[in-house]
């Protein structure tokens, strides 16, 4: 087995960047007409969003591995279901979800009453008491913040439900004596409040199956002029939308794109440190709130995978027989997007050699964010104190993340 040097990775992703497929038609090309739409109607909307959200969906079309899901992590009012989820939900396969509960996705009342999801996507078939269902589909909530809210054994127990979708297959078996069991690929881009950085036991749950998208407030209040000039128009604008999304589905790549062996490395490398960066770190309850464990980190893999799957269903959308470098810089944004905000804006200030006193959190939330960096070994101590580790600091060399 080839072993890469340090030197030859970042030879290699130096030379990546300089000569990015440059023969490939670019982003602007296939997406100005949708572009033109987001920008007609919405203040500042967030293009590079919007391009994420449909390559994810893409990937789902283009089956690449396990499924890729998505967060899309944005304040109330922000856009993120107009401009994202709502364009999408005419496409082959897309169901929009409005609600959860225990017995959204399998329910006990199939013929009769208002079957689960899952039991709509295909063909059911029955043996005896059990019933089962194949077919894809790919869900678009347009507010998981309801889960997070939920009782506790409630919002356990859909979690719960999701980690067994995500790997595939699911079943149920109800107090009737009736069985269901579903088999399949699924994916979901759920939009969810900024709230979901407190809700750590999502993570304990679900692993590291959820990749995260932010798309961040608009900085003028202006916004609200351009919400004005909507009204009325909101359904013409979604029918515009939605048709707009499809004309570049239908003239997508339906080969999947190949993925250079330097972008894998990059893509890699951003994922070790996002595994290391979002590891939550447990503190005392009560007094200082000292340090109490820090758990080994999840292994890179599945964010490995997602941001590669993600990077072919763009660029596939580009209509690109390789990863160009545009559509990984699209995927590499969602790697970034996957920190927890406070430590996002510490590492990004930490990136660009910035003072970390000067990142405008309050002193207290600030000091805990860089103890917590620097228990995962993001942030150096003593003689590198506020400075990243050499570690991180050659991952990120590696991956070489444009930052805006």
């Amino acid at each position: 087995m080839n072993v890469i040097t340090l030197e030859e990775e970042l030879a290699v992703s130096e030379e990546a960047a300089i000569h990015a497929n440059a023969e490939a038609p670019l982003v602007e090309n296939v997406f100005s007409v949708l572009n033109q739409v987001l920008e007609a109607n919405f203040y500042k909307p967030d293009l590079q969003a919007t391009r994420i959200v449909l390559g994810t969906i893409n990937a789902h079309y283009l089956n690449i591995g396990d499924p890729a899901w998505l967060f899309v992590v944005a304040p109330p009012g922000s856009g993120k279901t107009t401009t994202s989820i709502m364009g999408a939900c005419g496409l082959p396969e897309v169901i929009s979800l409005s609600e959860f509960s225990e017995n959204t996705f399998l329910s006990g009342f199939y013929g009769h009453h208002e079957p689960g999801v899952l039991e709509r996507v295909g063909k059911t078939s029955q043996d005896g008491n059990t019933y089962t269902t194949r077919g894809n589909a790919i869900f678009m909530a347009k507010d998981f913040t309801t889960v997070l809210s939920m009782r506790r054994e409630t919002r356990g127990m859909i979690l719960a439900q999701l980690r067994e979708i995500h790997d595939g297959s699911f079943r149920r078996s109800f107090g009737t004596g009736v069985t269901k069991v579903w088999h399949g690929r699924v994916t979901i881009i759920a939009a969810v409040t900024p709230v979901l950085d407190r809700h750590y036991g999502i993570f304990n749950v679900l692993g590291e199956r959820f990749l995260q998208l932010r798309w961040h407030r608009p900085d003028s209040p202006e916004a609200g002029e351009w919400a004005i000039n909507q009204q009325g128009q909101e359904e013409e604008i979604r029918a515009e939308l939605g048709k707009t999304v499809k004309g570049i589905f239908d003239s997508a790549s339906k080969t999947v794109p190949t993925l250079p062996p330097e972008m894998r490395v990059r893509i890699a490398r951003l994922a070790e440190v996002v595994a290391l960066g979002r590891t939550h770190v447990y503190r005392s309850g009560y007094g200082s709130r000292e340090i109490e464990y820090v758990p080994e980190p999840e292994a890179n893999t599945r964010v490995s995978k997602g941001l590669a799957a993600i990077a072919k269903g763009i660029a596939a959308l580009n209509r690109h027989s390789e990863v160009a470098e545009q559509d990984l810089q699209d995927a590499l944004r969602v790697g970034l997007d996957c920190l927890p905000e406070n430590r996002r804006r510490l590492l990004l200030a930490a990136v660009k050699g910035q003072d970390l006193a000067s990142v405008p959190l309050a002193r207290t939330i600030r000091q805990r964010e860089i103890e917590e960096l620097e228990a995962l070994s993001i942030l150096g101590e003593g003689d590198r104190k506020g400075k990243l580790t050499e570690s991180v600091e050659e991952l990120l060399a590696v991956a070489a993340l444009r930052l805006e």
